[in-house]
C-alpha cells in the first residue's frame, strides 16, 4: 500500500505539471478586442519599439559619461568599454572552424522557448533600471578616495560588456518577434497545426518524465513489500502511459520524416552492412586547406556504426576557378561584398555548393553559404543535412495574446537529433534509413 501511495503521488506530481506545461486551446484568441485598421501585434510592436529607443538613448548618454571618466584618471580602461570591430565579411573571408562545446551528460529534455512583445518589453526594462544604477554608481563615485573611485570604475567598466550584451539580445528579441509574429498573422492555419505539433511534443516530455519517476519508484519501494502485485500495479500504471507516449511519438515523426533528397546524391552499397552516401561538392574556396577541414569534419560526423551496419557519406569536392565562373563580369576581390545569390547562379548544376560571402553561415538551396563567425563542426555538421534534404526538426507554435499580438513558441522535435538540436544532437540511424527508403522507392540515384 505504501508503494501504491508512492506511485499515485509520483503520477499527480506529473500530470499536474503536465497540465499546466501544455495550453489545450492555444489558439483561442483573448478578449476579443475593437476593430482597427493596424494589426494589434504591429500596434504592440511600435509601442516596443518606442520603449527601446528610449533604452539606446539612455545608454548612449550612459557610454558617454562613462568614457569622459574614464579618459580623465583611469585610460588604461578604456579599451574595456570600446566596441568590438564588426568581423570582416565578403568574398572569400571564411569562419575558424573551433572546437564543439561536450555534449550534455544525459539526455536533452524537450523545452519550449517563448518568445513576445511583453516579455521583450520587460527585458528592456530591466535594461533601463541597470542602466540607471550604474549611472547612479558612476556620479557617486567623484566623493570617493582616489583608490575607492578606481574600484567603481573598474566594476563600471566590467559590467558594461554585460550591458551592451543584454542591449545586443533585447535587439534580437524585437527582430524575432517582428518576424515571426508577422508570419504568424500572415499564416494561422499553418501555425495553428505547429501549434498543436510543439504542445504534442511538451506532452510527451511530460509522459516521459512520469514514466522515469514512476520506475524510480518502483525500484526503490521498501524489500518487505509483495513484489509481484508491485509489478502488476506498476504495469497496468504505465501501459496507458507507454501507448500514449507512442501515438505521440508516431505523429511528431511523421511531421519530420520527410526528407527531400537533391538529385545529386548517390546511394552505394559496398557490401550487405555498408552503404555510402556520395554528395559531389563545387567550390570556388581558394584555401584548399580550410575545405579539407569542412570535408573531415563532415564526413566524420556523418558516418554512423549500429550492429553489424556501417553508414557513411563521402563528400568529394571540385575546386572551380574564378575566372571560369566570372567569364561575363568582372570577378570580386577577397573581402568584396557580393550578392551571394546571384553568385550560386553561376555554378555549374549536379552539385551542391560550398561558398562565401555571406553574414552568417546558412544554407540556401543547394549551396552552404559561409559567413565570417567561428562555426563548430556540428554546425557543419547539421548544414550539410540540409543539403542532404532534412529539415530543421523543430516546432514554432503560438498563442494569441490579444492587443499584445502573440507569443512565439519554438520547441525541439527530437533533442537527440543533430537537424533539431546542432549543440546536442547526434546523426541517427533514421536519417540514412530515410535517404535509403527514398532510393529504393526510385526517389534517388543508386549504383
Amino acid at each position: 500500500m505504501a508503494a501504491l501511495k508512492l506511485i499515485m503521488a509520483a503520477t499527480a506530481v506529473f500530470f499536474i505539471a503536465g497540465a499546466a506545461l501544455i495550453d489545450r486551446h492555444p489558439m483561442n484568441p483573448a478578449v476579443a478586442q475593437p476593430f482597427s485598421p493596424v494589426p494589434l501585434h504591429i500596434r504592440r510592436r511600435e509601442v516596443v519599439q518606442e520603449h527601446y529607443l528610449i533604452h539606446l538613448k539612455r545608454l548612449r548618454g550612459y557610454y558617454e559619461s562613462l568614457s569622459v571618466a574614464l579618459k580623465a584618471t583611469a585610460g588604461d580602461l578604456l579599451p574595456t568599454i570600446e566596441l568590438p570591430r564588426p568581423l570582416q565579411h565578403g568574398y572569400q573571408i571564411l569562419p575558424k572552424i573551433v572546437a564543439d562545446t561536450p555534449l550534455p551528460g544525459q539526455r536533452a529534455r524537450a523545452q519550449s522557448a517563448w518568445y513576445s512583445w511583453p516579455w521583450t518589453e520587460a527585458l528592456i526594462d530591466s535594461g533601463i533600471k541597470e542602466i540607471v544604477r550604474a549611472e547612479a554608481d558612476l556620479r557617486n563615485a567623484v566623493a570617493l578616495s582616489t583608490t575607492a573611485r578606481r574600484g567603481v570604475y573598474e566594476k563600471l567598466a566590467r559590467s558594461y560588456k554585460e550591458i551592451r550584451d543584454r542591449q545586443q539580445r533585447i535587439e534580437e528579441h524585437i527582430d524575432y518577434n517582428r518576424l515571426w509574429q508577422a508570419a504568424i498573422a500572415a499564416d494561422r492555419s499553418r501555425y495553428d497545426r505547429e501549434t498543436v505539433l510543439h504542445n504534442e511534443v511538451l506532452e510527451r516530455q511530460a509522459i516521459l518524465d512520469a514514466l522515469d519517476s514512476l520506475g524510480a519508484t518502483f525500484k526503490n519501494a521498501p524489500g518487505g513489500l509483495n513484489r509481484i502485485g508491485l509489478s502488476r500495479v506498476f504495469a497496468g500504471m504505465t501501459s496507458g502511459l507507454r501507448e500514449r507516449e507512442r501515438l505521440l511519438a508516431q505523429d511528431i515523426h511523421n511531421a519530420t520524416a520527410h526528407v527531400s533528397t537533391p538529385d545529386f546524391l548517390r546511394v552505394e552499397q559496398r557490401g550487405p552492412h555498408l552503404w555510402i552516401l556520395q554528395v559531389p561538392f563545387f567550390t570556388d574556396i581558394e584555401d584548399r586547406d580550410f575545405v579539407e577541414s569542412a570535408q573531415g569534419e563532415i564526413e566524420s560526423f556523418w558516418r554512423l556504426r549500429d550492429g553489424e551496419d556501417e553508414f557513411r557519406v563521402e563528400v568529394a569536392f571540385s575546386h572551380i576557378p574564378l575566372k571560369q565562373l566570372y567569364t561575363e563580369s568582372r570577378a570580386p576581390e577577397k573581402g568584396q561584398q557580393i550578392d551571394a545569390y546571384e553568385h550560386l547562379d553561376l555554378f555549374p548544376p549536379g552539385g551542391a555548393i560550398l561558398t562565401t560571402g555571406a553574414l552568417t553561415t546558412h544554407v540556401y538551396g543547394r549551396a552552404i553559404v559561409l559567413g565570417p563567425h567561428d562555426v563548430a563542426p556540428r554546425i557543419l555538421a547539421h548544414e550539410f543535412g540540409h543539403i542532404l534534404g532534412f529539415k530543421d526538426s523543430y516546432f514554432r507554435g503560438y498563442k494569441d495574446l490579444g492587443k499584445n499580438g502573440f507569443r512565439v513558441m519554438e520547441v525541439v522535435a527530437e533533442p537527440n537529433d543533430i537537424m533539431g538540436a546542432p549543440g546536442s544532437g547526434r546523426v541517427l540511424r533514421s536519417h540514412f534509413e530515410r535517404i535509403l527508403e527514398r532510393s529504393l522507392n526510385g526517389k534517388g540515384k543508386r549504383s
